[in-house]
């Protein structure tokens, strides 16, 4: 395979856009790697399995005869020769219209400080705080630079930055907001011709963050996690306490959001064993007997139970706490007067939402907390919130309620046509797309507060079960959406079904699909709503 270009020598296959093959060839490397003991080799075979379900390289890179190594990196950027394994090689088919021209000149202290730089990031282990400390000195000098209004300057410590941080991460991760939000990398993560190390980073950013968030005791998911990750893979199931709802849930959101998280953190066969339990699997727990004991021993120590958990949390609240709960309570009457205000008209206030919904008002309650003041942070921190819920629980709530999101998605569909990358992104994960930059303004008030209303109403105090996610399509249906969307039976059909499918076919098929579940009979369309919520 030496005559082709990365990721194709790694994964041991031809050039192909077939994902099935990509996945294929995946998976029969990684059963003979040990992932603990041969950690460099994994993230080698994992980064070219990323690269080539990208589409990104299919073709070989140009060779222009371009040798220059970049600051010291060891490799040019971003028009050179092959990356080494494991790398993030940048595009080869997406050149901006105009080629940047270098036409600054770099001094030694320049080159002094891009080097210190470069040996911050080689490092070992996690970095220090004094050499956080230090590469933000590097930094305010770097992105305060008046060069920095050079294009080439500015476009060529861009990308350098990126590949930095993307090839050591997370030693970087640090480092990443700053970086982000001074090059705008939320706003321009899905334009055509971005690096393609910055969209692997925002969803690494976010995957580390929700590690650190799992990692926390007193987390919803915490206990599930440190199962996955901590827990003994021998043994009875049925005596660690572990919520079989939560721990299918938690499996099933890594796994299509933050699939390497999976391989990084968790134990294979664990994981397999969990699996089967909560689909309901073989693993059986006490017998009646035990459960009954169990019971007789709970009832005989909840008196005792109930007046020591009286005699500690009788006494008053601490000021401070209560003076942040009163903080916080006041946060969130503002955003909600402010956000929505036909609200109170229809009843919905806070002191509804605290008793309707009291996991929702938590949630809220919670981002204002961070916030002592009013302002667009808070405000979209807590629409953030919003979004992540609502989205979370769309394709378990009633036929109605489903119905009602399904015309709001077909009207952001058909704002978002022209921006077909962007339709198909918010298509297939909302959560991701409306979390970058200020994507969430693509939703329309109405649908805004249709949102805040279904969480006041639905989201309560329950848990909530994983959904079918398969799709009936009947006949006549399938010939309205042929005459609606304008495209082909075979286009259609990949459009719906694959993952290979123009962005463009994309999101025209998914409107006309949510338009006509909004049309045809319950008995049709709810086969259809949950598995496109």
């Amino acid at each position: 395979m030496s005559e082709f270009h990365w990721p194709w020598p790694v994964l041991g296959i031809a050039p192909t856009d077939d994902r099935k093959t990509i996945r294929e060839a995946y998976s029969r490397l990684l059963k003979a790697l040990d992932p603990d003991a041969e950690t460099e080799a994994f993230m080698a075979l994992r980064d070219a399995r990323d690269g080539a379900l990208s589409g990104q390289f299919l073709h070989p890179p140009r060779d222009d005869g371009e040798e220059e190594d970049d600051f010291g990196l060891g490799m040019p950027l971003p028009e050179g020769g092959d990356q080494p394994a494991g790398g993030i090689e940048p595009l080869t088919d997406a050149e901006p219209a105009e080629k940047p021209v270098f036409t600054v000149e770099y001094s030694d202290a320049d080159d002094k400080r891009f080097n210190r730089t470069v040996e911050l990031f080689l490092g070992e282990g996690e970095l220090t705080q004094g050499e956080i400390a230090e590469l933000h000195e590097h930094l305010d000098a770097l992105l305060g630079d008046d060069r920095m209004a050079d294009l080439g300057h500015y476009a060529r410590v861009e990308a350098w930055l990126a590949q930095l941080l993307a090839e050591r991460y997370p030693r970087g991760a640090a480092l990443f907001p700053r970086i982000a939000e001074h090059f705008q990398w939320s706003e321009r993560a899905h334009e055509l011709g971005i690096h393609p190390a910055i969209p692997w980073l925002f969803n690494a950013h976010e995957g580390q963050s929700l590690v650190r968030e799992l990692s926390t005791p007193g987390h919803k998911y915490h206990r599930e996690w440190a199962e996955l990750t901590r827990g003994k893979p021998q043994g009875m199931l049925w005596m660690r306490a572990i919520d079989k709802p939560r721990m299918a849930n938690l499996i099933a959101t890594v796994r299509r959001d933050y699939p390497w998280l999976e391989q990084e953190h968790w134990q294979p066969e664990l994981v397999a064993r969990w699996e089967k339990k909560a689909a309901g699997g073989t693993t059986s727990g006490p017998n009646q007997w035990v459960w009954i004991i169990f019971v007789v021993l709970f009832l005989s120590a909840l008196g005792r139970m109930i007046g020591s958990e009286g005699a500690a949390t009788s006494g008053p609240e601490a000021p401070s706490k209560l003076a942040a709960s009163v903080a916080a309570e006041a946060n969130v009457l503002d955003f909600i007067q402010t956000q929505f205000p036909q609200a109170a008209g229809d009843g919905r206030t806070i002191v509804t939402l605290r008793k309707e919904s009291p996991r929702a008002y938590e949630k809220l309650a919670e981002v204002a907390g961070r916030y002592g003041a009013p302002g667009d942070a808070r405000d979209r921190l807590m629409t953030r919130e919003i979004d992540e819920i609502y989205f979370y629980i769309i394709d378990k709530l009633p036929y109605k309620t489903q119905v009602a999101d399904a015309k709001f998605r077909a009207a952001t569909l058909k704002d978002l046509q022209d921006d077909a990358p962007s339709c198909t992104a918010f298509f297939r994960n909302p959560r991701s797309y409306l979390r970058q930059g200020r994507n969430s303004d693509a939703l329309s008030p109405e649908y805004r507060y249709h949102m805040f209303s279904v969480l006041h109403d639905e989201y309560g105090d329950r848990e909530w079960p994983l959904v079918d996610k398969t799709m009936t399509i009947p006949g006549e249906v399938v010939g309205k959406l042929i005459k609606r969307s304008g495209l082909s039976e075979e286009r259609l059909r990949a459009a719906i079904a694959t993952d290979t499918a123009p962005d463009a076919d994309v999101c025209a098929a998914m409107r006309s699909l949510y338009e006509i579940a909004t049309e045809i009979p319950q008995a049709q369309a709810s086969k259809i709503l949950p598995a496109i919520m």
